[in-house]
């Protein structure tokens, strides 16, 4: 119990719901414009439709863009912040955000574990992943992942994600744990808390003890964030609980958490 007291601490220290507030119109922010041809174009936004978007430029002054031109635009926050580029992911932990279509991440924890992430739509991702020792070894241990996300309400995002991990070289074996989760995500993309819930299932069975998590992340500076996740098996009244701080760069994030107990916890992520 105490352990699980400790992890709404953390929440109460670092995370404030007041910023979780979605901002809807971003008139008057800075943008990064980043066109077909790979050029960037960063000035204050004047204004956006379904055609064109209007930017204004310190040095080339007022520039209208067609739709049609524009590969992608960053929205920068009222302090000129670059956003989250990994909002929907904690450190293993999920959120009940999505990758956008065509949008991947590939991580890499401790320089051993590989995945890769990738969002088939706007609301549905798969991610597959692989350790290098059980890849060398000819027997590799294959991580899959599903998720599909909705929008519920303002500020709240909903996900169920099936998780399956197996040994690529004997799909029979011993080796054959699952779990399926609800997500809910409250906040937004720079300040939000996600609470899970699931079971877990061994050799296509289900298994009677439930799983709650709970992680968050709030933005700190414009570098740095704080991010926890935490699991407690409730039928055995038990919590691991963990804390550190994420780099944020403009597509990538270093991840440093540390366990209950001291252990630490190290990965990059890229963006693509």
């Amino acid at each position: 119990m105490r352990s699980i007291f400790s992890i709404f601490c953390l929440f109460t220290l670092f995370f404030n719901p007041l910023n979780a507030q979605a901002q809807d119109d971003n008139t008057g922010n800075q943008v990064i414009i980043i066109l077909l041809d790979k050029s960037e174009i960063k000035g204050e936004l004047v204004s956006e439709d379904d055609r064109e978007v209007v930017v204004s430029s310190e040095s080339l002054g007022l520039l209208t863009f067609q739709r049609t031109e524009i590969k992608k635009i960053i929205y920068l926050d009222d302090k000129g912040r670059m956003p989250n580029p990994n909002p929907t992911r904690y450190f293993i932990g999920q959120s009940a955000y999505t990758l956008n279509q065509g949008e991947g991440y590939y991580q890499n924890i401790y320089g051993l574990v590989n995945i890769v992430s990738y969002g088939i739509t706007d609301r549905f991702s798969a991610l597959v992943g692989t350790e290098l020792i059980s890849l060398f070894s000819g027997s590799p241990i294959v991580l899959t992942n599903l998720k599909y996300g909705i929008p519920i309400a303002k500020n709240l995002q909903g996900a169920v994600s099936f998780s399956y991990l197996t040994s690529a070289g004997d799909l029979s074996g011993e080796l054959n744990l699952g779990s399926l989760n609800a997500l809910l995500t409250y906040g937004n993309k720079e300040h939000n808390i996600t609470f899970g819930t699931g079971y877990a299932l061994a050799n296509g069975e289900i298994d009677n003890t439930g799983l709650l998590t709970i992680g968050g992340m709030t933005r700190l500076t414009g570098r740095l964030a704080f991010i926890t996740e935490n699991y407690i098996l409730t039928s055995e009244n038990d919590a691991l609980i963990s804390g550190g701080l994420r780099y944020i760069g403009k597509k990538v994030t270093l991840d440093l958490l540390v366990f209950e107990g001291g252990v630490p916890a190290i990965d990059i992520v890229l963006k693509f």
